[in-house]
């Protein structure tokens, strides 16, 4: 898990004002409906909208050039755990500027719980910048201290002929530091980005 890489295209496009306002209209222009969010209250001056064209959610400004402070893009996938379907947050994005932190809040772990909870087994993407890592990072220790979430490791460069790709389950914090982080997270394309970590409501194994 996954490939480490530098910054990706959509911060460049969203961290600079002029272009955060004009990707935000573009992305508007689509089509989006409000989306409520359970144990997030929306700040005064925004709007947590889900588009109508792809599974794409953003926290925006109400102003007159709406911007984007917080973005979240997921896939789903049938292929990385036997038998269930995965859901996977492909980008996200956060807005560094502090006048949008404290609406911002805690929304990126309420989403992510919303993740799990509805759709049982979230999988980390192939790619991701160090902010990604540090996200995944204390996605995975809040998941090892709960009762109701297991974490696992899927490991495809294991896969066998009838494409079954085993998992191991990381039970401890020392087992995620001592052993998973630095197998899984690393440069080496063909390798770290068949390498995912998967949380789960569900005992897989």
């Amino acid at each position: 898990m996954p490939e480490l890489i530098d910054d990706a295209d959509f911060n460049f496009k969203l961290n600079e004002i002029e272009r955060n306002v004009i990707h935000t209209a573009a992305f508007l222009e689509k089509g989006v409906v409000d989306f409520k969010l359970q144990n997030f209250t929306v700040a005064s001056g925004y709007r947590f909208v889900k588009s109508k064209t792809e599974n794409q959610y953003r926290l925006i400004t109400t102003s007159a050039k709406p911007m984007t402070a917080y973005a979240v893009k997921l896939v789903f996938s049938d292929h990385i755990v036997t038998d269930y379907r995965t859901c996977t947050q492909v980008m996200i994005w956060r807005s560094t500027r502090p006048d949008l932190q404290d609406a911002i809040g805690r929304l990126p772990g309420t989403f992510f719980s919303y993740l799990v909870e509805n759709y049982n087994i979230v999988v980390s993407d192939s790619q991701q910048t160090e902010a990604g890592r540090r996200f995944w990072e204390y996605r995975i220790i809040e998941s090892l201290l709960s009762e109701d979430r297991h974490v696992y490791v899927s490991d495809g460069t294991q896969g066998d002929r009838d494409g079954i790709i085993p998992l191991t389950e990381v039970n401890t914090d020392h087992d995620f530091y001592e052993v998973w982080s630095e197998f899984c997270w690393g440069k080496i394309r063909d390798v770290h980005s068949l390498r995912l970590f998967v949380i789960s409501k569900v005992k897989l194994i």
